[in-house]
């Protein structure tokens, strides 16, 4: 074998295995997102007009590379191009439900991969709200679920808003939370001390 078959090969395998583990991210981040319940509101997070940045400009690229080699005939790349668009379709899928925030009557679910960003409505000691362009910033203050009840920790999730969903968030916030507790409003402060 020749050093350019051997690097051709590496290649080719390198690429099956991201296309394999972009494939079971997108079937774990879906399976994520069917196993929410009660779903209240929900809303797009992505930078790209509500889309993931990154994921989009990828798959617009590799979709526009494959109908290259299809209009050339480049037969050797089809399959090559086959994997970076279903990697791409692969990526853009885990990347959009990941970016979407869920708001459940169970609490407030900003990425469904990462359970650090889930909070239950019962663990929220407090919140603050803070109008902003198209929208309004959310900072929620809760303490970590520890085994030990000596020590506990707060920890914040900012959540933003837009404000096609903030009527509908706020009568939700009201009636879960807003019992117990009220936002600060129409005070001057900054979101850097809650660092």
């Amino acid at each position: 074998m020749s050093f350019t078959t051997d690097t051709y090969s590496l290649f080719v395998l390198l690429l099956a295995l991201f296309t394999l583990g972009s494939t079971l991210l997108a079937a774990y981040t879906v399976a994520n997102a069917f196993r929410l319940r009660n779903i209240r509101i929900s809303w797009k997070s992505g930078k790209l007009g509500g889309y993931p940045l990154f994921s989009t400009l990828f798959l617009a690229f590799s979709i526009a590379a494959t109908v290259f080699v299809f209009v050339n005939q480049i037969e050797q790349f089809y399959t090559i191009m086959g994997c970076y668009v279903w990697m791409g379709i692969s990526w853009f899928v885990s990347s959009y439900f990941t970016s979407k925030s869920y708001i459940t009557d169970h609490g407030i679910v900003k990425n469904i991969n990462d359970p650090s960003q889930t909070i239950a409505w019962h663990q929220i000691n407090d919140y603050v709200e803070k109008p902003s362009s198209k929208g309004s910033d959310y900072v929620f203050i809760y303490q970590e679920q520890t085994e030990s009840m000596l020590s506990k920790r707060l920890i914040r999730l900012e959540l933003f808003v837009p404000d096609r969903k903030a009527g509908k968030f706020d009568k939700i916030v009201a009636l879960k939370i807003g019992k117990i507790m009220t936002p600060v409003a129409d005070s001057s402060f900054d979101f850097k001390a809650f660092e």
